[in-house]
């Protein structure tokens, strides 16, 4: 009789915190689409990508947010935060709160950088501006380079190569590959907001950025680098997915081949600063 009771009480139990999560999770959706999104937002198939593959042990379906950085022009594309975009110096660093000293022997370590625990910031994210124009140009002129190095009668393999991999890097540029990048940090939203007023060509929500120290024989400094988006996938609600069922059933595509985009999907994004899908729609 105790253990059946104890069991019911365990079984109470955890039908409470489950039933306390979920109020809490959404008293915090309630919270952050109440009043006017503080940005409004569409965005393709480009930016928000399908799954890779679906679970058949899970029913719901996340669209993967695809950003990028602008990095100093070394010839490729990086993606997703892992590398250091061109404008995240030291002096960013030091607004951020970070020690910037590059000769702090506490930050020292036996391999050739270290990370700092990242710290919560505020990430402003551009949609289709200025800087995927200079990710296109910079596109453009890797092709015009590799073109000029091999003449009509060139039957150098590797050269021809070299010329293919900048032509169909140019084709994804222009039709697949990602319009968003990331462009600026900050610690207070609302001065990156003033800064950034067009609502619907800038993103401002939260994500982690972190110092990284270089201290090998020919490099000596502190950057800055973005580990990611705090909400890195966007839920489809349950009234949108079967123009994505559509579409998954003609099967996944590749990531990197240059196939224009299917769909569009309007964003808002909320008072907390995290985002939800309002409408989709085939293009």
């Amino acid at each position: 009789m105790k253990m059946l009771l104890s069991v019911r009480g365990l079984f109470m139990l955890g039908f409470a915190i489950l039933l306390a999560t979920n109020i809490v999770v959404l008293s915090g959706v309630a919270s952050n689409r109440s009043g006017k999104p503080d940005t409004q937002i569409i965005l393709t198939e480009r930016e928000l990508r399908l799954p890779s593959r679906i679970s058949s042990e899970n029913s719901g379906l996340r669209l993967k947010i695809n950003w990028r950085v602008l990095e100093e022009d070394t010839g490729y594309d990086n993606y997703s935060g892992w590398q250091s975009p061109e404008w995240f110096d030291a002096e960013k660093l030091e607004v951020l709160g970070f020690n910037v000293d590059i000769h702090d022997r506490a930050m020292r370590s036996d391999i050739s950088y270290r990370h700092e625990l990242p710290k919560e910031v505020f990430v402003v994210l551009e949609y289709d501006g200025e800087t995927y124009k200079e990710a296109f140009n910079r596109a453009e002129y890797r092709l015009e380079k590799a073109r000029d190095t091999i003449s009509p009668s060139d039957t150098d393999a590797k050269r021809r190569k070299e010329v293919e991999k900048a032509a169909n890097q140019l084709s994804r540029e222009r039709f697949s590959t990602s319009r968003l990048f990331a462009i600026d940090v900050g610690l207070n939203p609302d001065i990156l907001r003033e800064k950034y007023q067009d609502q619907a060509h800038f993103i401002i929500t939260k994500g982690l950025a972190a110092a990284k120290r270089y201290y090998d024989k020919n490099k000596k400094e502190v950057t800055g680098t973005i580990k990611g988006l705090s909400i890195k996938n966007i839920h489809v609600p349950l009234k949108h997915r079967q123009v994505f069922d559509t579409l998954l059933g003609k099967g996944i595509r590749k990531w990197n081949a240059p196939d224009p985009p299917r769909y569009q999907v309007e964003l808002g994004y909320g008072n907390r600063w995290e985002p939800w899908m309002m409408s989709v729609q085939l293009m």
